[in-house]
């Protein structure tokens, strides 16, 4: 079956909310936490876009976690929290106030909520389908502005979900972008 883009954007920015809570069960799964994420604002936005917008805060430190996923579709699923974000997510999952910078057992933690997130929204992807959806193992990068992100074309076209975390008592805020590729931009 050949994919048509703009059609799975369409769709995918009306199963945000169900991704969502899937994750939330995924996570409070996992952890043992009680986890809950719903969506503030879900819009689609070309990739110079996010681009620029994460450059013009030249200074600001993020987190980014990026896998990957085959199926019907190639696509990308981008996971952005800033770095305080990152400590209090990490530090709920690990029971106990972590430092920042994260080590690499806080990334590999905040790897494995990215790889959580990422797998239930692949499900539900899926679910809808009715097509397998294999994700690559996460990477976490570090960094400042568009730094953290991979190699997208910039006329990409990209379904930003801004989620509320809300773990043991505290609420973090991040964003997930979902990238489904066009034939030769994987």
């Amino acid at each position: 079956m050949e994919a048509n883009v703009e059609q799975v954007m369409s769709i995918w920015g009306k199963i945000c909310g169900p991704g969502l809570e899937e994750a939330s069960r995924a996570l409070s799964r996992m952890t043992g936490l009680s986890f809950t994420m719903e969506d503030k604002a879900v819009s689609e936005v070309e990739w110079k876009d996010i681009l620029d917008k994460f450059d013009a805060r030249h200074a600001a430190e993020l987190y980014a976690v990026n896998l990957g996923a085959t199926g019907l579709i190639p696509t990308r699923i981008i996971l952005i929290f800033s770095p305080e974000n990152s400590r209090s997510l990490v530090s709920a999952m690990m029971g106990e106030d972590v430092p920042l910078p994260l080590d690499d057992v806080g990334l590999s933690a905040l790897g494995e909520v990215g790889n959580v997130v990422g797998t239930a929204f692949l499900n539900v992807f899926a679910n809808i389908f009715g097509e397998v959806f294999e994700p690559t193992v996460p990477q976490v990068r570090q960094g400042q502005g568009s730094s953290v992100f991979p190699v997208l074309p910039v006329r990409q076209k990209v379904l930003v979900t801004e989620a509320l975390f809300r773990v043991t008592g505290e609420t973090l805020w991040g964003e997930i972008m979902i990238a489904p590729l066009t034939k030769g931009a994987e």
